[in-house]
């Protein structure tokens, strides 16, 4: 990877970055489910199940 291609990746993470902030909830939702880590009633997928315990449970 070059110089370049190095800085072109690393400006697109943060444009991909700065959208995650504005994100909705459903949205979020939604490309976490389309990345394989959520399902589709929104519970992690197997190999992502520890990180249920980073999520503060439905009120």
């Amino acid at each position: 990877m070059t110089d370049k291609d190095f800085k072109a990746l690393m400006e697109l993470a943060a444009r991909k970055l700065e959208e995650a902030k504005t994100m909705s909830k459903k949205e979020a939702i939604l490309s976490l489910n389309s990345a394989g880590i959520l399902t589709k009633k929104g519970k992690f997928m197997k190999p992502y199940a520890e990180l249920e315990k980073l999520v503060p449970p439905k009120q």
